[in-house]
């Protein structure tokens, strides 16, 4: 369990939020912590792949090539 302080302000607004949606302030807490905590690991995984891309550690496609080797599998 944890304990979260807000301010009046910001206790207001999530209070008028969940109301519009339907949900109780701390099901609306849940969603938009765990939305905002996969959005932080996509970017740490999207910074780790162009890192990994401008290293020339991974090599690129263009689309014409991808193509020609998914065709190659299919025959």
């Amino acid at each position: 369990m944890v304990t979260l302080n807000l301010d009046d302000d910001t206790a207001n607004l999530l209070r008028q939020v969940s109301e519009q949606e339907h949900v109780s302030p701390a099901q609306l807490i849940k969603h938009l912590l765990s939305d905002y905590l996969e959005d932080l690991a996509d970017a740490a995984a999207a910074d780790a792949a162009l890192a990994e891309l401008a290293s020339g550690k991974d090599d690129t496609l263009s689309l014409a090539e991808w193509e020609q080797q998914l065709n190659a599998l299919e025959r």
